[in-house]
């Protein structure tokens, strides 16, 4: 038996990297999967990949700051499914690092509308498909902005105010058995090490280095060390957990 078995789980950015990766694990673990991306060629990849596995797929291209895409794709969820057990907020674009006074109001409402945005929309589409069964809705976090990470303003505003929005809806729909949590992961993904593969071998050695400063001393990897706590964080494993953070990256980052 799967952990996700009979669950309807709905992934965004599934088309490549920790999206990608979640989806094959969910797969792995009995769900039906409803899986979105703008890139659509990647994305019959992965449903592909996680229907050879055994999983019964709905794969729609879906820009998460599009919000009339958006509601095609729940509408279609909805038509075929019926209901959501768990969503996953994945979907997010991030820009190169550079100073706060570089950056432009064209940066920050990138990040917002496909993060914040895109989260915010998602949340409200799917409530009437998960509020009479309940469920687990997983947002996304990130060290960038908990630590104040140096060059990236806009993307930790985006991030910061996701974790700000999840407490508040994990608030006001625990009435209705719906659980809102936020994970902040730090992993290689496939497009990572594909830029690395790419890059000359001081930026190569700069990259594994940084990915590697943590508790754990190591890089780690979406598949074998990421996937298995967001499965924890959707499933009923954590039927008594909302309104939290949970970090998965090695203990790059460690408080009280």
């Amino acid at each position: 038996m799967g952990k996700l078995d009979h669950k309807v789980c709905v992934v965004t950015g599934a088309s490549g990297g920790l999206g990608k990766q979640t989806a094959i694990r969910f797969a792995e673990e009995g769900a039906s999967l409803c899986i979105c991306a703008r890139n659509e060629t990647k994305l019959a990849e992965t449903a592909h990949i996680c229907r050879e596995k055994g999983a019964e797929v709905l794969a729609m291209k879906a820009d998460v700051t599009n919000f009339e895409e958006l509601k095609a794709f729940v509408d279609a969820i909805s038509e075929k499914f019926g209901h959501i057990d768990a969503l996953c907020n994945n979907a997010a674009t991030i820009s190169a690092p550079h100073p706060f006074l570089e950056h432009t109001i064209a940066d920050l409402e990138e990040g917002l509308h496909s993060g914040l945005y895109g989260t915010w929309h998602m949340m409200q589409l799917c409530f009437p498909l998960m509020k009479e069964n309940g469920g687990a809705i997983l947002n996304y976090g990130s060290v960038g902005g908990v630590s104040g990470l140096e060059g990236f303003a806009a993307y930790a505003a985006e991030k910061e105010a996701i974790r700000g929005l999840s407490r508040v809806v994990a608030r006001e729909w625990g009435q209705y058995n719906i659980r809102v949590n936020c994970v902040c992961p730090n992993v290689a993904t496939d497009r990572f090490l594909e830029g690395i593969d790419q890059s000359p071998k001081e930026i190569q050695e700069y990259l594994k280095a940084s990915m590697s400063q943590n508790a754990m001393h190591r890089m780690g990897m979406a598949y074998e060390d990421a996937t298995p706590a967001i499965v924890f964080l959707v499933s009923d494993d954590s039927r008594w957990v909302t309104g939290q953070t949970l970090h998965v990256e090695g203990g790059n980052w460690i408080s009280a």
